[in-house]
């Protein structure tokens, strides 16, 4: 009896990597212009990504909390920059190739993704958090946050020293001030999330709660990063209205009654 157990917990593992989730949310058309290119990583693929995008990212396809995630720039001396958390170098391609075949090797299995140019709040690079809960029957979002990377780095996440912040607060200089084209951005930030969490509904009907990911470009231009199937709040404790942090917190109860 112990066998079948062992079998259906590595498939939920399985099922639930970044791959997968990207290739169910490719397949709806309101949600395609929004996905960056994503490839399961191979040096050739890696390569070829990084002659259309200056920048790509790595990252395990089973990762989270931004661990593991390596950012390579195609540097304008022909060489490459490798970052990962405070380590950085320069090299050249043959290196970078031997780097790619290592992480394509590794037992994590690992995907490319072309990069973003992040907007910036005060020169850092942000990204948004989306907080969504099904209580009951229909999915609603019950927090929203802006997470700010740490001064010159990249990860914005909590764990990685990513600082919390309202939408309009970072949104506001990235629209020039422009209140209406803030909301109306927040309100496309809400839809998309919305329609991801209909979407991956389908392939995880289990899932209560969804950590979606999302991105305002330096061009104002929504992306998505990533689902995440059990996310975590911490971010919300530190805003200084705690509204949202609570109506998560009462969601998870009646969740667990449920």
């Amino acid at each position: 009896m112990a066998y079948p157990k062992v079998v259906v917990s590595m498939s939920k593992r399985k099922i639930k990597g970044k791959m997968i989730k990207h290739e169910r949310m490719k397949k709806i058309p309101s949600l395609y212009p929004h996905i960056p290119k994503t490839k399961w990583l191979t040096p050739s693929r890696a390569l070829h990504m990084l002659k259309s995008h200056s920048t790509i990212f790595l990252k395990p396809d089973n990762g989270s909390g931004g661990s593991g995630i390596l950012k390579i720039r195609n540097t304008s001396t022909h060489d490459y920059e490798i970052r990962q958390g405070e380590t950085r170098k320069r090299v050249g391609q043959h290196t970078l190739y031997r780097t790619l075949k290592k992480y394509q090797k590794s037992p994590k299995k690992y995907i490319v993704q072309r990069g973003i140019h992040l907007g910036k709040y005060h020169g850092r690079v942000f990204d948004i958090r989306m907080y969504l809960q099904k209580p009951q029957s229909e999915w609603g979002i019950s927090g929203m946050v802006a997470r700010i990377a740490p001064k010159h780095r990249y990860i914005t996440n909590y764990h990685k020293g990513g600082q919390a912040a309202t939408l309009d607060k970072v949104l506001l200089p990235l629209f020039e001030d422009n209140t209406e084209k803030v909301n109306d951005c927040i309100e496309k930030l809400r839809t998309i999330s919305l329609t991801i969490a209909d979407t991956l509904t389908k392939q995880f009907p289990d899932t209560r709660e969804f950590g979606i990911d999302l991105a305002v470009d330096s061009n104002r231009r929504i992306w998505i990063i990533e689902a995440n199937t059990r996310p975590q709040h911490n971010l919300f404790t530190k805003l200084s209205n705690k509204e949202m942090l609570y109506t998560i917190r009462h969601n998870k109860k009646l969740i667990k009654k449920g």
